[in-house]
């Protein structure tokens, strides 16, 4: 096989640009097979420069079992958005998804050694800093239980939530187009968790310091305002509340309907269907 043709089969292999490989070839004796791993070396060795860069641009992928039994998000880093939209860069990301439904007994992804070698050997020819940054993969808790996601047009944003039957009872209305109803209201949950970016589950989850951080800025604030202590204790009160509406995703105004909180929104609706679900667990991205 003539240099020229090498050089295009080794392109077509690693990804790599024109010059790399006719260096990569030259140093390799003109055999393909060690100019790969003369690629990966320096590959690697870029990537280990790259690592301190940022990575604000990514993508997340979330897949499911074909039992339905497990439900995988992950999100890769990149550092700019040409290379996230890239085929290649979506490949990845949905191998990486994979990988995490056939190990979901694996307690952390973005510190998984196969995983690393996995991206390791593809993020090479992006040229940028890539990393797995957030990953779960969740077991759905009960047979009558629905786990769905959103994910944002942007592709960077998502939230995954699972819901049970609000009573523990496997009694869903799974027949008669019962089930996509309530998987469309559990989607509307997890829509709601990334628009108005939810932090925490319930009012009962906030941190007790959390909650003590945020008095300590509505009193700075109310201060600075000029206001008196009689009336910086009348009002802290509402402030908090009005803080734990916002950041507990079940007490938020549901888009959907803003005289309902999230909470009774999702009583209502799975009313409708025939089991009243209650909301079990999220995560955002």
């Amino acid at each position: 096989m003539s240099t020229v043709e090498n050089i295009k089969t080794l392109r077509e292999k690693t990804g790599a640009g024109l010059g790399a490989c006719k260096a990569a070839l030259a140093e390799s004796n003109n055999d393909i097979e060690a100019a790969v791993i003369c690629l990966r070396k320096k590959g690697l060795a870029d990537m280990a420069k790259r690592a301190g860069r940022e990575t604000k641009e990514g993508m997340v992928c979330v897949k499911t079992s074909a039992d339905h039994v497990y439900t995988a998000m992950a999100y890769l880093g990149c550092e700019t958005d040409f290379v996230a939209k890239t085929p290649d860069f979506k490949a990845l990301v949905e191998k990486i998804a994979d990988y995490m439904l056939a190990h979901p007994q694996v307690a952390d992804y973005t510190a998984d050694e196969e995983l690393k070698k996995i991206i390791t050997e593809v993020a090479p020819k992006f040229g940028e800093n890539v990393s797995l940054t957030k990953a779960v993969c969740w077991k759905l808790s009960g047979y009558c239980g629905i786990i769905n996601y959103y994910i944002h047009t942007d592709n960077k944003k998502a939230a995954m939530v699972e819901m049970a039957p609000a009573d523990g009872k496997c009694n869903c209305h799974c027949e008669n187009g019962g089930k996509e109803a309530m998987r469309q209201i559990v989607r509307d949950v997890a829509l709601q968790a990334v628009g108005m970016v939810a932090q925490y589950l319930d009012e009962a989850d906030v941190p007790a310091d959390v909650i003590e951080k945020e008095k300590d800025i509505a009193i700075t604030q109310a201060k600075n305002e000029g206001k008196n202590d009689a009336t910086i204790e009348k009002m802290l009160p509402g402030r908090i509340k009005k803080f734990l509406k916002d950041v507990a995703l079940l007490d938020q105004p549901s888009m959907k309907d803003s005289k309902l909180s999230v909470r009774e929104y999702v009583a209502a609706k799975t009313k409708e269907v025939g089991t009243e679900l209650k909301v079990v667990r999220f995560v955002r991205f």
